[in-house]
């Protein structure tokens, strides 16, 4: 199992909005990020089916906002499985030591996500939900004398909005850092989505 810190931007995009639609989100069209401030960031957690480890079929990731006291109340996104492929190299280096990098692409199934109404896209009167339609996580692992040392992610998502038809979120830029996995020699740290 593992766990990592987010840094994030979600967008989302309309077309054709209009009050038919009453739980879209308000401002319709938008771009959030923890850079300026307009979404908190979050932190992940990927459960290893059977202890298996990293990037298997069917382990489950899920992520929540964190505000430094808090998980998950501005927004979440869980249920997300990795599809049949599991993680698939990409592309690797190493040197005559073990000291380098390899490259992976994972694409999970399912999903749902959740975000607050209370938010820059809401107006205060509801939450927002809805279902994942595609996720995928390209992760570079670098070794120090052939073991892993670090894992930073980029997450890309995409999902539709429950009752607003023709509006769409992108969980468009993001990056994961390492933060815990099993094995390591100390606790896993509080606060994190449950695996």
């Amino acid at each position: 199992m593992k766990l990592a810190k987010l840094f994030l931007a979600f967008v989302f995009v309309t077309v054709a909005a209009s009050a038919a639609f009453p739980v879209c989100p308000h401002p319709k069209d938008g771009v959030y990020t923890t850079s300026n401030g307009s979404i908190v960031g979050g932190r992940a957690s990927e459960a290893w089916c059977g202890g298996v480890g990293p990037g298997r079929p069917g382990n489950t990731e899920s992520a929540m906002s964190w505000d430094g006291t808090s998980l998950g109340t501005q927004w979440k996104v869980w249920g997300m499985s990795i599809d049949a492929n599991g993680a698939v190299e990409t592309a690797r280096y190493f040197d005559a030591s073990g000291n380098g990098w390899i490259d992976y692409s994972t694409t999970y199934t399912g999903g749902q996500f959740w975000l607050s109404g209370s938010g820059a896209w809401g107006d205060g009167s509801g939450d927002f939900t809805g279902v994942v339609k595609y996720y995928n996580v390209g992760a570079r692992v670098s070794y120090v004398g052939w073991q892993a040392v670090g894992v930073t992610s980029n997450i890309f998502l995409t999902g539709s909005f429950d009752g607003c038809q023709n509006c769409s979120i992108e969980y468009a830029i993001s990056n994961a850092l390492l933060v815990w996995r099993t094995g390591y020699e100390t606790a896993m740290p509080s606060g994190y989505p449950p695996f």
